[in-house]
């Protein structure tokens, strides 16, 4: 029997996720497998491409038990006397933006997809394929239909649209954004001090602003929001448009810190940037991020949001609101109370804010806890 030969595999931006199409001499087979690192939390994601040989009229389990890719069962597949092998100059990948998904192509043609969402559970470990036109009973291999008919078809123009306005170091996409973002912070924080590029040249562009107005340094991110993050579409589903994409900013009081100190506490922003695909993860109000860049007594920060008083303009990214975070440094008390209970970053917030604290990071004492 033929060894499994690769035909295509290429890892997404943050190489957290390895997208491989294989095929030995009767199947061949999409696969999405997490880095070393996220090995332990995340499992790898099968999706059945097509048969070579004549399908097997029950399920494939000798193949298993040799360890082997399965064959579908004839009446599962479009094709029970098999297809020719899958030539890999035919093939390509296509990455969801958020970086937790992929569609393999085949002459531009979607084979099969593996929704991000799959990732996040091993009872919803769902593929689609187009070769495939049924599912068992305990299969989650799902038929690719017709278009029109499956939602995964706009979710694959809409990731082939997204990687090809942001194909080429020179995108004028990122041009337009940076000058949008820029115009609507100053708006509320008056003129650009300084610029900080913080991608590390790397895609996505991603850049920090510094201003001062009234005593308060502040620094807003731009370009964070140009990926949605991983998990919303998930945990929010239909609303999940309101929550996946994030611009991160800080507001410190200037008289109470100094200026290697405001440096280091802006220079969190730029690790935090790209921390929900570096761990395929998501960030929101009430998340707490431990750091070692803090002033004392401060050891981590809680993401919040700015109160009633001060309101930014943000840029809509494709169809969606980006929420613009403000990081708030607290004391190991403060997060260990933040941690107590499930979702207890938000009864923080609410004991922070009847202090009399708020978004603007200040000198203080720890809050009393009884």
């Amino acid at each position: 029997m033929m060894e499994p030969v690769i035909l295509i595999e290429t890892s997404n931006h943050s190489r957290t996720l390895t997208a491989v199409v294989e095929q030995d001499d009767r199947v061949a087979y999409f696969y999405l497998f997490p880095s070393e690192l996220l090995t332990t939390k995340y499992s790898p994601r099968p999706c059945w491409l097509r048969n070579l040989k004549p399908a097997p009229e029950k399920r494939d389990t000798a193949a298993m038990k040799e360890g082997l890719a399965p064959m579908l069962e004839a009446r599962y597949c479009n094709h029970p006397t098999g297809k020719p092998a899958l030539e890999a100059n035919r093939l390509s990948i296509v990455w969801t933006p958020e970086g937790d998904g992929a569609a393999v192509l085949y002459d531009n043609e979607i084979l099969g997809v593996i929704p991000g969402w799959t990732l996040y559970s091993d009872e919803q470990n769902v593929a689609y394929a187009a070769d495939c036109i049924g599912a068992g009973e305990d299969d989650q291999l799902m038929p690719l239909g017709a278009r029109g008919k499956n939602a995964m078809y706009q979710k694959v123009d809409e990731a082939i649209a997204f990687q090809e306005e942001w194909a080429t170091e020179t995108s004028q996409a990122w041009g337009k954004l940076q000058e949008e973002y820029l115009k609507n912070y100053e708006s509320v924080f008056g003129p650009l001090r300084k610029y900080y590029a913080i991608d590390g040249g790397q895609w996505p562009p991603m850049g920090l602003g510094r201003f001062e107005k009234d005593g308060i340094v502040y620094f807003l991110s731009l370009g964070i929001g140009i990926r949605p993050m991983p998990w919303i579409e998930l945990l929010y589903n239909d609303r999940a448009t309101g929550f996946r994409r994030m611009e991160l900013a800080w507001a410190i009081k200037k008289d109470d810190f100094s200026e290697t100190e405001i440096m280091e506490m802006a220079g969190l922003i730029s690790s935090v940037a790209d921390r929900p695909w570096k761990l395929i993860t998501w960030l929101g109000v009430g998340h707490t991020i431990l750091s070692q860049e803090l002033p004392k007594p401060f050891e981590s920060v809680i993401v919040t949001k700015a109160d009633s008083q001060i309101t930014v303009p943000m840029p809509e990214l494709y169809g969606d609101q980006v929420n613009l975070f403000w990081l708030l440094p607290i004391t190991e008390l403060e997060r260990t109370y933040a941690h107590h209970l499930p979702d207890a970053g938000h009864l923080l917030i609410t004991k922070l804010a009847e202090n009399g604290i708020h978004y603007i990071t200040t000198r203080r004492a720890e809050l009393p806890f009884d």
